[in-house]
Formats: structure tokens, C-alpha cells, sequence
């Protein structure tokens, strides 16, 4: 086996080795990764909606904007004061801790209640 073949094959059996390493870890780590994803949107929605880019994130917020795409790539383990951070800086919520006695109404809920349901007139082949 020539020194070529051997780094060929080497690589190979470290790629694979890290990609089961990469799902493994993201398997463990998948309902933080998930709304880590969720705030990284929420928070690219805020910058479209301020017409700020990253680089004015990091700014406002005293961090390098190596740090900001990290924020926005979803796999950001957050800390709380991070969370507030962003929070007061864009002037949105991203997290919310609800009290005992509050309750979630999603908004297909609510559209279902105040929807009043629609008559159907079409007539089919069995109808008069």
C-alpha cells in the first residue's frame, strides 16, 4: 500500500468515525439543538424586521460577530444572560417562563373559535 492509499484510507476511517460521532452527539443533544434552531430564527426574523445585519447585532450587543453567527446557525447552547441579552437588544421574547396558573392558546385555536364554519352549497349527485 503506497503512502497516498494509506492517507486515503485513513481519512475515510476518521470521516466516518466523526460523522457517527456527529449524530451520536446530536441525537443526545436534540431538544436543546431544537429551540437553540428555533431562537436562531426568531432571531434573524428580528434582524430583518430592525433592517439590522449581524455585524450590527454584535455591536449592540459588545460580542464579535463570529459570535453573533453562532447565534444564528441554531446550534448555540445559550445562557440565560445571553437570552436576556438578545432579548433586550432587539426588544423581542425568546423565552417565556409561564406562571402556574397561565395556559398556552395557539393561534390555530383561537382562528378555530372566532371562525365561523362555512356552509357547503355545492350540490353533489345525490343532493336535489
Amino acid at each position: 500500500m503506497t503512502d497516498t492509499e494509506k492517507s486515503i484510507k485513513d481519512i475515510s476511517v476518521q470521516s466516518t468515525e466523526n460523522w457517527m460521532e456527529e449524530v451520536a452527539w446530536r441525537k443526545a443533544n436534540k431538544f436543546w439543538i431544537r429551540k437553540s434552531s428555533d431562537i436562531a430564527f426568531r432571531i434573524l426574523d428580528a434582524l430583518d424586521e430592525l433592517g439590522w445585519n449581524k455585524a450590527r447585532l454584535a455591536k449592540e450587543m459588545g460580542v464579535s460577530p463570529q459570535q453573533v453567527s453562532k447565534y444564528v446557525k441554531g446550534e448555540e447552547n445559550f445562557k440565560l444572560e445571553t437570552l436576556c441579552k438578545l432579548e433586550k437588544v432587539l426588544g423581542i421574547e425568546l423565552i417565556r417562563v409561564m406562571q402556574a396558573d397561565e395556559e398556552v392558546i395557539l393561534k390555530s385555536e383561537v382562528s378555530m373559535v372566532h371562525e365561523p364554519s362555512k356552509p357547503n352549497y355545492k350540490k353533489g349527485k345525490d343532493q336535489v
